[in-house]
């Protein structure tokens, strides 16, 4: 017989403060939703105070007028989170104007640029009108003025930009921003489609692993940990299974904009509601929010994802640790 796990307050969390989006991504319908609710910014002072990584992501964030607000309440809830605003970068005037305040509200508050392919390529991904010029202004904005320091450049990888995998991790280096990616995913709840990479395996593991091996050799642990992630996204392309197990609805949980808690952006499964509830503990640990833990179980979509392969790499350091180190030692052999 199965042992009960023993459940914790969980410590990342993906925020969606709104669906409403001035992208129309390929990979992505949010943009579609029209009138969805959203919560107010007092609702997110109900956080856990246990979280340790909050991505505060949409549809686009800055189209929320209260952005500034609602980073000032998660500040106050989770006074130890990092705090990470994910954008596609368009509302040029917007963030100029927003982020500087959001910065003085939390310093190190960092910032995830999506971008999806260089020059025409994103915007025939976004389907946005000159994408690209938007995003290098957006990025140098947030590097050379605001001089924040944790910038990322989001890559999607989807079976329209796969040629461009390690195109766009050198634009990361030429831009002095940090590199990170996913894999477009299936989802009922949040991409509201179904995405499929079809394409050939033998060239993308080539591009992966000139990726993985740049991240490897960087002087940065940070980057041998992406390293780790990104051979996992190759294993999930090549429709292998994860390398570490979830644990969606035990260390993460996905806030849409209504307050409604999900184990994850996959499992399309209610916890509970955040605006309804009194504290966040009892959500947790309600009946509704166990039953989900239970239908997820086995039934789990193999998705492998920041927000939840961040806490599975932290519970399993040893066997990150000795993968970084079979794959890093003969490269420092190389390089010496």
């Amino acid at each position: 017989m199965k042992k009960t796990k023993k459940i914790k307050m969980p410590v990342d969390a993906v925020v969606a403060v709104t669906y409403r989006c001035n992208s129309r991504c390929v990979m992505c319908n949010i943009w579609q939703i029209k009138d969805f609710p959203e919560v107010s910014p007092d609702v997110y002072l109900k956080l856990p105070n246990s979280l340790r990584d909050v991505n505060i992501s949409g549809g686009e964030p800055f189209l929320r007028k209260d952005l500034p607000e609602i980073v000032r309440k998660i500040g106050w809830a989770c006074p130890k989170a990092k705090i990470n605003i994910s954008t596609n970068g368009f509302l040029v005037d917007t963030i100029k104007k927003v982020l500087p305040e959001i910065k003085k509200i939390d310093p190190d508050i960092s910032i995830s640029i999506s971008v999806d392919g260089i020059g025409q390529m994103h915007e025939k991904i976004r389907r946005v009108p000159n994408a690209w010029n938007k995003v290098l202004e957006t990025i140098r904005f947030c590097r050379d003025e605001l001089e924040i320091k944790n910038i990322k450049f989001a890559f999607t990888l989807t079976d329209m930009n796969f040629q461009q995998l390690y195109q766009a991790y050198d634009w990361s280096k030429r831009l002095r921003v940090q590199f990170t990616m996913a894999v477009a995913h299936s989802s009922d709840i949040y991409f509201g489609k179904e995405n499929v990479i079809d394409v050939d395996v033998g060239f993308l593991e080539k591009e992966f692993s000139k990726v993985i091996k740049k991240l490897l050799k960087s002087f940065r642990p940070k980057d041998w940990a992406r390293a780790y992630f990104v051979d996992g996204l190759l294993k999930i392309v090549k429709g292998e299974r994860r390398p570490l197990e979830s644990f969606a609805g035990e260390d993460f949980f996905y806030l849409d904009p209504n307050g409604d808690v999900y184990p994850s952006v996959i499992d399309n499964i209610i916890m509970g509601n955040l605006e309804d509830c009194q504290e966040f503990e009892k959500l947790w640990f309600s009946r509704q929010a166990k039953k989900a833990r239970v239908d997820i179980q086995g039934f789990e979509s193999n998705y492998w994802m920041v927000c939840t392969a961040r806490a599975a790499i932290k519970r399993n350091p040893i066997k990150v640790a000795n993968w970084i180190f079979k794959n890093k030692l003969p490269l420092d052999w190389w390089r010496k």
